[in-house]
């Protein structure tokens, strides 16, 4: 059942993260361990295949990303841009080169690129989060860092249409679902610029009169959902989705309010999130096959 599983994993999440902050190691280590402890492979407390759980840790991944973009602002993300483009073009082209080359002493080159690519993509989620247990998200080296990871995210979508092409499942995109993909990721952009401009000049006065938490919190969410919707159906990464509806609601008056409101919200499905991350994790890996994992370990 949903609410026993529910209450394994947050009480799990609970004890490791406790034991964390004891012994000073990073909580994210413990969501880990204990989700890989609990799980199939483990003592089989928790299926990794409760899908109610998996929406849930998909809300809190959608709530992290809206407090990444609530942290930032349009001015910002302008004197972030060539970060953003340079960095993370440039991030992105050198990982997949190298690792593309290895694969290939191995692999046939379809695969190797598809790996090598695969390779250049990094966790949003995990890196902010990180970032911010430490105190650096906010920092200028930071935001720079979590710019690369946003250019990541955009980068997936043309991505993931040349993989049927590189897995022989299908042809090669043609340059009119880029022409598309590109069209409609400028109109998203603009309807972010449009919708942040409204909120901050004729919503949040008319709530104001309302001074109401709980009407600013369903607004928030109802906000949060429906952007990551828009996003998803044109195309776009949830993710993407998530980080706009946050940039939305940053630079207002509501901004520190909704951050503060959100927030019990978000460190809670976060770290269902991480628990259940471990889940998919099988120590007995390690047992049966214990130089393949180390060694992929350590040539990442």
């Amino acid at each position: 059942a949903l609410a026993v599983d529910l209450l394994i994993v947050l009480a799990s999440g609970f004890t490791a993260g406790l034991i964390c902050q004891r012994i000073g190691v990073s909580p994210l280590i413990g969501y880990l361990i204990v989700g890989s402890a609990i799980g199939d492979g483990g003592v089989h407390l928790v299926s990794q295949h409760n899908h109610e759980l998996e929406y849930l840790a998909r809300a809190g991944i959608l709530l992290l990303l809206f407090a990444i973009g609530i942290e930032f602002s349009l001015g910002e993300l302008v004197r972030l841009s060539r970060f953003f483009l340079i960095g993370g073009g440039v991030q992105m082209a050198v990982v997949a080169a190298g690792a593309t080359a290895v694969a290939l002493i191995f692999l046939p080159w379809r695969p190797a690129v598809l790996i090598g690519t695969a390779m250049s993509l990094s966790s949003t989620v995990l890196v902010f989060r990180a970032l911010a247990e430490i105190g650096e998200s906010a920092t200028p080296h930071g935001k720079r860092a979590i710019g690369i990871l946003l250019f990541q995210d955009a980068a997936l979508v043309p991505l993931l249409l040349v993989v049927p092409f590189l897995t022989g499942t299908g042809a090669a995109p043609g340059a009119l679902q880029y022409l598309m993909l590109a069209l409609w990721s400028v109109l998203f952009v603009s309807g972010v610029i449009v919708a942040r401009h409204l909120l901050a000049e004729w919503i949040i006065p008319r709530f104001a009169s309302f001074r109401s938490p709980d009407l600013i919190v369903l607004f928030t969410l109802v906000s949060l959902g429906g952007v990551t919707l828009i996003a998803y159906t044109i195309g776009l990464p949830p993710a993407v989705g998530a980080f706009a509806a946050g940039l939305i609601f940053s630079g207002n008056r509501w901004t520190k309010q909704i951050d503060a409101l959100v927030l019990p919200f978000r460190e809670s499905f976060a770290a269902v999130f991480f628990v259940s991350l471990g889940l998919l994790f099988d120590p007995r890996l390690l047992w049966r096959e214990p130089v393949l994992p180390l060694a992929a370990f350590i040539g990442l």
